[in-house]
């Protein structure tokens, strides 16, 4: 029974594979698939052209967003140097009122 239905199988591509070189016989169809493989050859390298421009643009937006993110970590950073300048600064204030008052107090 496989035997029989591979058979058939054999046959139809026999038959498809006839009708197909009738087909291409006439010049008319060789030049359309000429053509054809043209088109679709520079199809494909408009693709490849497309595909490596969005890569790069991708690649420089990976690096903007890389700098946008030492920026940040920067920018966090001087915001805490700043905190405790400005937590230094008022304890120094302190300081100096303590001290003035020890003055007043001395004299």
């Amino acid at each position: 029974m496989g035997e029989s239905s591979r058979n058939v199988d054999m046959e139809e591509l026999i038959t498809y594979s006839n009708n197909l070189v009738q087909i291409l016989k006439s010049d008319k169809d060789i030049n359309a698939v000429k053509q054809f493989l043209h088109k679709s050859k520079a199809l494909h390298s408009q693709c490849d052209k497309d595909f490596y421009q969005v890569q790069k643009s991708i690649q420089e937006y990976e690096k903007k967003i890389d700098a946008c993110k030492h920026k940040a970590a920067a920018a966090k950073s001087e915001a805490a140097a700043d905190e405790e300048l400005d937590l230094l600064q008022k304890e120094l204030e302190d300081e100096q009122k303590e001290e003035h008052v020890l003055k007043d107090e001395f004299r």
